[in-house]
């Protein structure tokens, strides 16, 4: 059985989610940063929390690794994260690419 592992996300996680996506839906149909969260980061959430190694590819030089998949409300999603000391898996940006 595979361990899951802890999950944050820095503060400033928010202030970039809310500079990528409106506060609420569009007409249009651009989702809201409240809809990403509900919808895809819990997904992503619990992918990195159970297999951050296989989920996630190196960023050379550094001791972050990055995470490219498709969401539900957004196309794709690019999150740069790293492990902790004691082992929490640690947002430490995101972006997206709405299409």
């Amino acid at each position: 059985m595979t361990r899951r592992r802890r999950f944050v996300v820095r503060p400033t996680f928010f202030d970039e989610l809310d500079g990528l996506l409106p506060l609420e839906r569009t007409a249009s149909g651009v989702p809201s940063a409240s809809d990403f969260i509900l919808h895809d980061l819990t997904t992503i959430v619990e992918t990195l929390a159970s297999d951050f190694e296989g989920s996630t590819m190196p960023v050379p030089d550094t001791d972050e690794r990055v995470l490219l998949c498709t969401g539900t409300t957004v196309p794709f999603v690019s999150l740069s994260v790293r492990l902790a000391s004691d082992d929490t898996v640690e947002v430490i940006s995101v972006d997206l690419d709405l299409g």
